[in-house]
């Protein structure tokens, strides 16, 4: 028999009965006492190392926020109305212009189309084949809707073209409801990432909560729809996987 491995199926055994115990009390004791939420903290960051997964102590948030539905709205935009809006805006910025100075005009243009809302988050420029692309994600009392982006495509120093659709955030629903703590949202991390490799090395970079469109789609026209809290965990170089967040 290895006993090597022995032990370390040993020891994964006994941190799962520890999470499972320090779950029970996060949920059942108001989120259980400091020492008690340290314990869990520590055990899932054992664990999750157990089985080649890093993640720094700091990243893992130590409380868990009571969140509603965020309700939203698809915006549609027409071919036509952003080809008459790119032809009648007078911005050329060259061909040295700097990722600032993109996002400036990207700003402008939007404006000048009536478009810019105060939960746009310019997320910077990238370079794409040889255009430039802005990038706005939505925010919305403090959370990112993670799935819906706009985007303002520069080619040759002018705006050639921006994204037809996305989602914007209206307002919270009433109903708060408690949502996983991240170290239970980090295990389910784990499961999902053995059914996809095990021989990779994984580095947790980000944990954060945020909203998901789990429905989302281009129906071609302004409709509602509800987004739900989610568990982001960004991974090895900007990969993701998205956990839901609400208590089964």
């Amino acid at each position: 028999m290895d006993w090597s491995k022995a032990k370390n199926i040993l020891i994964a055994a006994l941190l799962v009965t520890n999470l499972i115990l320090g779950m029970a009390i996060y949920r059942n004791v108001n989120g259980g006492s400091g020492a008690e939420q340290e314990e869990l903290k520590q055990n899932t960051i054992l664990l999750l190392s157990s089985q080649g997964i890093l993640v720094e102590e700091d990243q893992i948030p130590e409380k868990t926020e009571r969140l509603p539905v965020l309700t939203v709205r698809y915006r549609t935009l027409s071919e036509e109305s952003i080809t008459s809006a790119i032809n009648g805006t007078h911005i050329d910025l060259g061909l040295s212009a700097s990722a600032e100075e993109y996002c400036q005009a990207a700003e402008k243009l939007l404006r000048g189309m009536g478009l810019y809302q105060d939960y746009f988050v310019c997320e910077g420029c990238r370079e794409e084949s040889g255009d430039y692309v802005v990038s706005y994600g939505m925010e919305f009392e403090g959370h990112y809707l993670d799935n819906s982006k706009l985007e303002v495509i520069f080619r040759d120093g002018k705006p050639a073209d921006l994204s037809s659709s996305w989602a914007e955030p209206l307002e919270m629903g009433q109903n708060r409801k408690r949502v996983l703590p991240a170290s239970e949202a980090l295990i389910r991390f784990m499961t999902a990432l053995e059914r996809e490799t095990k021989e990779t090395p994984v580095t947790v970079e980000e944990i954060r909560l945020v909203y998901w469109l789990e429905g989302y789609t281009e129906n071609g026209g302004v409709s509602e729809d509800t987004a739900v809290p989610y568990w982001c965990i960004e991974y090895n170089g900007g990969n993701s996987i998205h956990i839901a967040a609400y208590e089964e």
